[in-house]
């Protein structure tokens, strides 16, 4: 097994680790600040030099049954704590674009990238999502329910009935600068 480059998107950034079954390769990918738990993602494609007569018989379940969840994980949690320090640069980056936001106003545009972080928090398992949004941009946690309320007002964020989470919305992700 070796370490997959991650993709370098701050927010969005993944860890993966790969391995060689046969003529195929696997990549197993995690969020990276995920902390526990399976890939979100696996995926086995051609390895480099596969031939066709290699590849004829298909991903079979004799292929899928070789999978190896385990030391993927253990190999994933080695290559996590050298992600840390990357974590901390996001979330450092993260508090910096709110702060300047917010210092202009309650904008869309702030609204819009809080929303985003709202939602990576919570995807990323935070357990208190408004404590650590108050952290970032340097509000009450009280404040930040209320932006979070206005973000949603101004459909920039979708509500989960019941619980912390939610969705971007179109005009959020043009806001952005995101596709759909």
């Amino acid at each position: 097994m070796r370490n997959s480059p991650p993709a370098h998107d701050d927010e969005n950034e993944t860890v993966g680790i790969t391995e060689q079954i046969g003529p195929w390769e696997v990549e197993y990918l995690w969020p990276a600040a995920a902390e526990q738990g399976g890939p979100w993602t696996v995926t086995i494609r051609p390895a480099t030099g596969a031939t066709p007569t290699d590849l004829a018989g298909g991903i079979s379940s004799t292929i899928a049954r070789q999978l190896d969840f385990q030391q993927a994980a253990k190999e994933w949690r080695k290559q996590r704590k050298q992600t840390d320090t990357r974590s901390e640069r996001v979330d450092t980056k993260r508090a910096q674009r709110l702060q300047k936001l917010v210092a202009v106003g309650i904008t869309d545009e702030y609204l819009a990238w809080l929303a985003k972080t709202y939602v990576a928090l919570v995807s990323e398992g935070e357990r208190s999502v408004t404590a650590r949004l108050a952290e970032l941009v340097d509000k009450k946690p009280e404040t930040i329910k209320i932006h979070l309320k206005e973000a949603r007002k101004r459909e920039l964020l979708t509500m989960v009935k019941g619980r912390a989470g939610g969705h971007l919305t179109d005009k959020s992700r043009e806001i952005l600068g995101e596709r759909g």
